[in-house]
């Protein structure tokens, strides 16, 4: 057998990808708005409106590295530390 590489059709690709809005997945824009709101009605300062580029491009670097971590980190925060992660020396989210 050769060693081809495999031939994928470029919408393959976009119908798995996470949804994202300004580069950055949705559930980052809520947090980050969520945030930059909070802090506006907290200070009562509209510069505190500006805090949102800062974390905005922290979102879209995270995005970059991977696309789906946002999703990973929620999960992990969900579930915590494995119990086999002595066992296997990794992190497994399924109970089989």
């Amino acid at each position: 057998m050769s060693q081809e590489p495999l031939n994928t059709a470029p919408v393959f690709q976009a119908l798995t990808r996470q949804p994202m809005l300004l580069g950055v997945a949705y559930e980052y824009v809520w947090l980050s708005g969520l945030l930059v709101i909070a802090s506006f009605v907290i200070s009562k300062n509209l510069m505190a409106l500006l805090a949102f580029f800062p974390l905005h491009l922290v979102g879209v670097i995270l995005c970059k590295i991977d696309p789906c971590i946002f999703k990973l980190i929620s999960v992990r925060a969900a579930i915590g530390t494995v119990k086999n992660k002595g066992f296997w020396k990794a992190q497994s989210y399924d109970p089989v």
